[in-house]
């Protein structure tokens, strides 16, 4: 069999247009590169698998005894937005990964600054096996990752430029199951709320949902403010729910909604409420979450419970594995949810 070809920085600047040093900046993660520039040197390099070639080549290296018997995992949780420990989605899916850790034998260290140059500074490379990353982490913090040849998982995020293993819940397909059950129920005009740019799972549950409509037959005309609302207490986004939930009920043709998550049904539903709208007798909530904060306030929530901690168990196993085929392609890993009728969906039919 031949040998594959080495791909080099030069060839990668020839491809490009660039010299060979604003490659080896780019690829180090270092400034003075414009975004533009580095997006295309990225992209370069990740069709010719340089990328892949130096992920291969450090996981390849041999180890010494002592640095077999360290097995350290860096736990990558950058403490932005709701992810950190107190949450209960991330936290449980952070006591997942701990759990898999331990389950084999392996030490970790958390690491919630997702600063390339911070992580330089405290971090040795060299003493990681490999990186879990967990929820949103920067572009700039996985384009270092691959340019040092770590191997990493990331959990509940992907990112376009660099290409990784990554585990979800299986965020589509349930949010189909969970609006084919509502057409079931005869609701036909049915609103998504929530801002699927904040997350891939918002996202993929929005393409789940406009999905099953269209396979329906059942025109969806979407809900500019609703399609903006985030699962914060934020002054700004509470009155952008003011204004939607208003002109939801002006409508009065709307019989449900299907929220991005318990957060944004929560603070959907209190609005409601405030407004003298009675859930499900006027409108039918679903949501996706389990979230027990949410439940005790709305015990009666038709949601999906999200398998958050066999996400880092998941996570640890996918690791374990890619430890041992460097070069194989890399895998998108989906974990099911349950769906938990309850009641605040009511029956058109």
């Amino acid at each position: 069999m031949d040998k594959k070809k080495k791909v080099t920085m030069q060839e990668i600047a020839d491809r490009v247009g660039v010299s060979k040093y604003a490659v080896s900046k780019a690829l180090s993660g270092k400034a003075g590169i414009s975004t533009a520039t580095r997006e295309r040197i990225f992209e370069v390099a990740s069709n010719l698998g340089y990328l892949d070639q130096q992920l291969t080549r450090r996981t390849m290296a041999p180890k010494t005894q002592t640095e077999e018997e360290e097995r350290m995992i860096g736990i990558l949780f950058p403490n932005i937005r709701s992810q950190n420990r107190e949450s209960f989605y991330w936290g449980r899916v952070l006591e997942g990964v701990f759990r898999g850790l331990e389950e084999h034998g392996i030490s970790s260290v958390l690491i919630t600054d997702d600063s390339p140059h911070n992580f330089n500074k405290l971090m040795r490379p060299e003493a990681l096996l490999g990186i879990i990353g967990i929820g949103l982490i920067d572009t700039a913090m996985l384009v270092e990752l691959r340019s040092l040849g770590i191997p990493f998982v990331i959990i509940d995020h992907e990112d376009e430029l660099v290409a990784s293993d990554t585990v979800f819940m299986n965020n589509y397909d349930i949010y189909r199951k969970l609006t084919k059950f509502l057409i079931g129920k005869g609701h036909r005009d049915i609103q998504f709320v929530g801002d699927w740019s904040y997350a891939r799972s918002f996202a993929d549950r929005w393409s789940g949902f406009k999905a099953i409509l269209d396979e329906n037959g059942i025109p969806y005309t979407p809900h500019k403010e609703m399609l903006q609302i985030r699962p914060t207490h934020h002054h700004e986004n509470l009155e952008l729910i003011r204004t939607a939930m208003q002109q939801l009920i002006e409508a009065s043709s709307t019989t449900a909604i299907v929220c991005a998550n318990d957060k944004v049904a929560s603070l959907c539903m209190a609005e409601l409420e405030r407004q003298g709208k009675r859930i499900p007798a006027d409108i039918s909530v679903v949501a996706f979450d389990n979230d027990p904060d949410v439940q005790a306030q709305y015990p009666e929530l038709c949601t999906v419970n999200a398998e958050t901690e066999a996400l880092g168990v998941q996570a640890v196993e996918i690791m374990q594995w890619r430890l041992k085929h460097v070069a194989m392609p890399y895998e998108k890993r989906l974990i099911q949810g349950e769906l938990i009728i309850k009641g605040s969906i009511d029956s058109l039919v």
